[in-house]
C-alpha cells in the first residue's frame, strides 16, 4: 500500500510575484566565493540586485528564470544548480529550517518540507510517494522552461534535498537512488561524488528514493514548542504569498480545489466577488480565458493521475472533465504528443528502475 502527498499544481501565473528570494541569496553568495561579479545577475530581470536582499521580497517565475539564465552564462558552469544545492543548509531556510530542525523524525521533516517549501522557493513542484520500504520524492519545474534551466532547477532541488537531509540526519546519509529527467552530463563525476548512490539519467521523471529506515530515525533536537511556533510563522508567510497571486492564479486555484466537480465560470466569478462579464473581460486583457486555464488544470491533473494511480483510463477521463475516454485520448495526445497509455508506461518503467538500482 502506498500513500501519495501532492503539492499544489502551480496555483500562480508566471508573472505573479510568488517566488521568495532565498535561492538568489545562495547564488550571490556562491558568486562571491568564486570571485565573480554579481552586478549583471539581475540584467533584464526588472529588479535591482539590492532588492533581492530585502526581507519579504517576492519576484515572479519569469524574473527568476532571467536571473538564473544570467547566472549560468556568467559562471560558465553547467552544473551550477548542483553547486548551489550542495551548499544549502537548514539555517538558510529561515522559519522552515527551524521547523524541520525541531521536528520529531524524518517522516515529520518530509511532511513539513512538503507543506511549506513554498516559503523558500516556488520554482519546482514537489511530490512525495510513500511506499512500504521507501519514499519517492519527485521534482519538476513549476512552469515549462528551456533545457538548461530545467537541468538547473532539477539539480538544485534534488541536491538541496539531499544536503538538507544530511544536515538533519548526518553526513553519511545517501539516498537509495537519484533519477534525472535529462541526458547524462559530461561532468558526471561531480554528481557521483555528491550523491554517493546509483544515478539514472534520461529518466521519465526526476526523483530521489529515500530508505524508510532513514525516515524513522528520531531527531535528538526535537522541540515541539519551537516546531509549532515556526510552523505558525510559515503559515503567515504563505498567506502573504497568496495575496500576491494574480487573477489567473486565483482562477487556477479555484478549479484545483474541486477537480471532481469543476466550478463554472459564473461560480468562479462569484468566488472572486465579481460578475462573469468582468471576469471574462479581465482574463481577455491578460491574453487568456477561462477555457484556457481550465484546460491547463485538466492537463496537469491528468499527468498526475496517470503517473501516481492505477485508475482506469475511463475513470481518469471522467475525473479530469471528459465525457468519454476517446475525447480524453485526443486531448492528451494534443497536450503531450503521447498517448495516455504510453505516458503511464514510462512512469511505471521509472518506478521499476528505481527499485532495481
Amino acid at each position: 500500500m502506498t500513500q501519495t502527498l501532492r503539492s499544489p499544481l502551480a496555483p500562480f501565473a508566471r508573472q505573479d510575484c510568488a517566488i521568495p528570494t532565498y535561492l538568489f541569496h545562495l547564488i550571490t553568495s556562491l558568486f562571491y566565493q568564486r570571485g565573480l561579479n554579481t552586478v549583471a545577475l539581475t540584467l533584464d530581470a526588472g529588479i535591482k540586485e539590492e532588492e533581492l536582499t530585502h526581507e519579504g521580497t517576492l519576484i515572479s517565475f519569469d524574473q527568476s528564470m532571467v536571473i538564473i539564465d544570467n547566472a549560468l552564462t556568467l559562471s560558465g558552469d553547467s552544473a551550477l544548480g548542483l553547486a548551489i544545492g550542495r551548499q544549502e543548509s537548514l539555517s538558510d531556510l529561515g522559519m522552515l529550517g527551524y521547523a524541520i530542525a525541531s521536528c520529531k523524525n524524518g517522516w515529520d521533516a518530509l511532511r513539513i518540507a512538503e507543506s511549506y517549501f513554498q516559503t523558500t522557493t516556488n520554482l519546482t513542484h514537489v511530490q512525495m510517494n510513500f511506499g512500504e520500504n521507501e519514499c519517492r520524492r519527485y521534482s519538476r519545474p513549476t512552469h515549462q522552461v528551456s533545457e538548461h534551466l530545467f537541468r538547473f532547477l532539477v539539480d538544485e532541488d534534488l541536491s538541496g534535498h539531499v544536503k538538507l537531509t544530511r544536515d538533519f540526519l548526518d553526513e553519511s546519509y545517501a539516498p537509495l537512488a537519484v533519477h534525472f529527467a535529462y541526458p547524462e552530463p559530461d561532468n558526471l563525476s561531480l554528481y557521483q561524488d555528491f550523491f554517493r548512490c546509483p544515478l539514472v539519467f534520461d529518466a521519465p521523471v526526476s526523483q530521489v528514493l529515500i530508505q524508510q529506515t532513514d525516515l524513522e530515525r528520531t531527531n535528538q533536537s526535537y522541540n515541539p514548542v519551537t516546531e509549532s511556533l515556526a510552523i505558525k510563522l510559515c503559515d503567515e508567510m504563505l498567506l502573504q504569498q497568496d495575496s500576491n497571486r494574480s487573477l489567473v492564479g486565483k482562477v487556477h486555484l479555484a478549479l484545483l480545489r474541486t477537480p471532481e466537480k469543476y466550478p463554472s465560470i459564473q461560480e468562479v466569478a462569484e468566488q472572486l466577488a465579481m460578475s462573469e462579464r468582468s471576469l471574462r473581460r479581465r482574463l481577455t486583457e491578460l491574453n487568456t480565458s477561462y477555457k484556457e486555464i481550465f484546460n491547463t488544470v485538466r492537463q496537469e491533473l491528468a499527468l498526475r493521475y496517470l503517473q501516481d494511480s492505477n485508475l482506469a483510463m475511463e475513470d481518469i477521463a471522467q475525473l479530469v472533465g471528459f465525457s468519454d475516454s476517446t475525447s480524453f485520448y485526443r486531448s492528451f495526445k494534443k497536450w503531450t504528443g503521447k498517448a495516455p497509455s504510453s505516458y503511464r508506461s514510462n512512469a511505471i518503467y521509472s518506478s521499476s528502475n528505481s527499485e532495481l538500482n
